[in-house]
């Protein structure tokens, strides 16, 4: 006796619109067994291909109960249907439900994996199946590549390759000239040989001759159920035990507790990678078109997260004061050593070393001395009468206070072009585009507002030795010339005292003075400005006192004509100025990479024994109405950006994925679970959204390195903050894309 599969007992279903009610079956009972071949025939909308999708278990029904070997299913949830259509049906249908960027191979292996089979495993047995129905010469063509015969054959061979006792076919023939039809069915006839085979069909006349029994469905009623072909039915035996052990072993033995969750959650996970790479790989227009707008995304989503985190700072929206560094710049540090004592060529090398640390400056107070070496670039001359004597005077305008010196520690020969280092006092280095300007000479002006008198100006000639490679309009200076301009900030205050007043026992004329060095003087000679009114050429008081109050008294002796630069300056001998001035360094100056790198360099350093600090956060006061204004603007505009790019990803990219929803109801045919479904999206997204992401860094590092600078400037303050929210963001979108997309597939494959 043969076994019965599934049998109906008074089952209904009824589809509802929102103004009508159709009733689809009306009190079915039927009852199918092994080894039968049925044909199910009808007018269209008779309930017959809603009758199949109740036996296969892709609808359900609202009244009655359907028993699958024995079982009712009233109890079953949509794991249970999950398993059923997995394991105990396979699919046969009139449009052939193929993935057809699939190879004829791959759309067999597919099931089979569904099934729970390893991929090497997979592909034997499908090349059985293949090579049954004839389609082993085309393993590795595209479905969509074949014949309607062909695919016909293949989704048979796909079905028969599932190895479930039960096979259903919606109008297998419906779309093949009659010739291959009469082989689909005497194929499925085979098949109905070991096997419960269920067809729908229109053309009942080309089934007759192979089919085991004839229902006929008319407005969702059962009219009648006819057994056919007698002679048939007799060369039909029962399913042998060796049949039935190999459906035993396609049962999955349900692990219980954390374990069983784990290995069914790595189960699913690999094979909804393997379809998600499968998809990616197949499909390269499809992938392409994704990818490239979440390029898009990506790269929208890095510009505006780096402008978040480059005004997550609020330092650039106050005023700098210029009291106590004139020079604004926000890459530089200040530093000295926790003891206070002497830098050596050591400290300076391990400093120029710590990470983001660019340039290292021993003469750290030039570093706030302006210089002006370019006429009509730098400064001008204004015309002028003399106020005593004959002739004109010139008049120096400054006009660019933004240049400021640096010595020769900051350069070294493999950045000349051309020439050497300065080794003197009065030689320097600059770009240029024409090296025949080695050896000349070029007049330089130099102020300092917070080390001089704010009106003071000292000029000298300073010859050209050194040509830089790179453009710039940076000049750097001696070492001797930026300590000897900057020592009355490091040392104390010199002062020169004469016109004695006895009656007050006081000097009249207490003049304060800056001592530079001039080549042509020697021992206590001194040249001073027109404005010290001396009486009398010859011998003069000269007082230092220094930085702890201790004063050191001499006498100079002050030449007959004055020095060329203006005011305080006092020209004296080399040995005269290092008789008062320390060669000793105890400060320096640093130059970062960028300000963000502010914190992370000034720890470091602090790790090695130095103290220092930033030189703009020093200096930065009151907060500037303007700034902070555009701040908070551009805070607004790119959180906004952000946001609105969120919600546009996932309304556009929900709307382009739905053209995926064929392959996954394919999958839903041939037993994929639901969770498996959304998981291949959650894959694939992550393939695209990686490779996106990944593209944009490598693209804003190339920008950044090309010299762009709006990139390289936000690219300091990627570290691993701005990263990780650049990653979370870009993940966590798509991730809600994929969802939003899912929930409207459940919907669409549960309908």
């Amino acid at each position: 006796m043969q076994k019965t599969r599934i049998r109906l007992d008074n089952i209904s279903k009824s589809y509802y619109s929102e103004t009508a009610v159709t009733q689809a079956l009306r009190k079915i009972n039927l009852t199918f067994s092994e080894g039968e071949f049925v044909a199910i025939t009808g007018e269209s909308g008779s309930g017959k291909s809603t009758l199949l999708n109740i036996i296969g278990g892709m609808d359900s029904f609202d009244d009655g109960e359907m028993y699958i070997d024995g079982e009712p299913t009233f109890q079953y949830d949509d794991q249970d249907w999950e398993d059923y259509r997995q394991k105990k049906i396979g699919y046969v249908f009139q449009d052939y439900s193929l993935i057809g960027h699939y190879s004829v191979l791959a759309n067999v292996v597919s099931a089979l994996m569904i099934m729970g089979y390893e991929r090497q495993e997979a592909r034997k047995v499908a090349f059985t199946y293949l090579e049954q129905v004839g389609l082993s010469e085309y393993v590795k063509h595209r479905a969509n590549e074949l014949s309607s015969g062909q695919k016909q054959r293949l989704s048979i061979a796909r079905a028969l390759a599932k190895n479930t006792g039960i096979i259903v076919a919606d109008e297998p023939t419906g779309n093949l000239d009659s010739e291959t039809g009469e082989q689909i069915m005497r194929l499925l006839k085979e098949l109905s040989k070991t096997r419960l085979v269920i067809m729908v069909t229109h053309n009942f006349e080309q089934a007759e001759r192979y089919v085991t029994r004839k229902i006929r469905i008319h407005d969702g009623e059962l009219i009648s159920d006819v057994q056919m072909n007698k002679e048939l039915a007799d060369e039909v035996t029962a399913i042998n035990e060796e049949n039935s052990a190999t459906l035993t072993e396609n049962s999955d033995t349900n692990q219980g507790g954390f374990r069983g969750w784990l290995n069914s959650f790595k189960k699913q996970s690999k094979l909804a990678f393997f379809f998600a790479r499968k998809n990616c790989l197949t499909l390269p227009g499809r992938s392409l078109l994704f990818t490239m707008f979440l390029l898009i995304v990506s790269v929208v989503s890095f510009l505006f997260i780096g402008q978040l985190f480059m005004n997550a700072d609020d330092i650039f929206t106050k005023e700098y004061s210029q009291k106590g560094f004139y020079k604004a710049n926000a890459t530089r540090l200040v530093v000295k050593k926790e003891d206070g004592s002497t830098f050596t060529d050591e400290d300076l090398e391990v400093i120029s070393k710590v990470n983001h640390v660019i340039v290292v400056d021993s003469c750290d107070f030039a570093n706030d001395i302006n210089y002006y070496i370019e006429e009509d670039r730098d400064y001008e001359y204004l015309r002028g009468r003399r106020i005593r004597g004959e002739g004109e005077s010139k008049v120096v305008s400054f006009l660019n206070e933004s240049h400021f010196m640096m010595s020769t520690d900051c350069i070294d020969e493999g950045d000349l072009a051309a020439g050497r280092l300065p080794e003197a006092r009065n030689e320097i280095v600059l770009y240029a585009d024409d090296s025949s300007i080695l050896g000349e000479e070029r007049l330089c002006y130099f102020t300092a507002a917070n080390i001089w008198d704010v009106n003071e100006c000292y000029q000298t000639n300073l010859v050209v030795t050194g040509i830089l490679k790179n453009p710039t309009e940076q000049v750097y200076f001696s070492k001797e010339l930026c300590n000897m301009l900057s020592m009355d900030m490091d040392s104390g205050e010199y002062r020169l005292y004469y016109n004695y007043d006895y009656t007050k026992e006081d000097y009249k004329q207490k003049p304060r003075v800056v001592p530079v060095i001039a080549d042509d003087l020697r021992g206590n000679l001194v040249r001073i400005s027109h404005k010290f009114e001396v009486p009398t050429v010859g011998y003069v008081d000269f007082h230092f006192e220094d930085r702890d109050g201790e004063v050191i008294e001499s006498e100079v002796r002050v030449l007959p004509e004055t020095n060329a630069s203006t005011t305080d300056f006092m020209e004296v001998s080399e040995e005269f100025f290092y008789t008062y001035y320390s060669k000793e360094i105890k400060q320096i100056s640093v130059y970062m990479t960028s300000y963000a790198k502010t914190d992370e360099v000034i720890k470091a350093l602090a790790d090695k024994g130095y103290l220092a600090m930033s030189t703009y956060r020093t200096s930065v006061t009151e907060y500037l109405e303007s700034l902070v204004s555009e701040r908070l603007i551009i805070i607004a505009i790119s959180a906004g950006v952000l946001v609105v790019l969120a919600f546009a990803q996932i309304l556009i990219l929900r709307s382009l994925m739905k053209i995926k929803i064929k392959d996954f109801f394919v999958l839903k045919f041939i037993g994929m679970k639901l969770q498996v479904i959304k998981k291949i999206s959650h894959f694939e997204f992550l393939i695209y959204t990686a490779i996106a992401m990944m593209i944009t860094v490598i693209a804003m590092w190339v920008l950044r390195y090309s010299g762009v600078a709006m990139i390289r400037d936000m690219m300091w303050y990627y570290e691993f903050g701005a990263y990780a929210f650049f990653v979370l963001y870009n993940l966590v979108l798509s991730a809600i894309t994929v969802a939003a997309f899912n929930h409207l597939l459940k919907g669409r494959l549960n309908a």
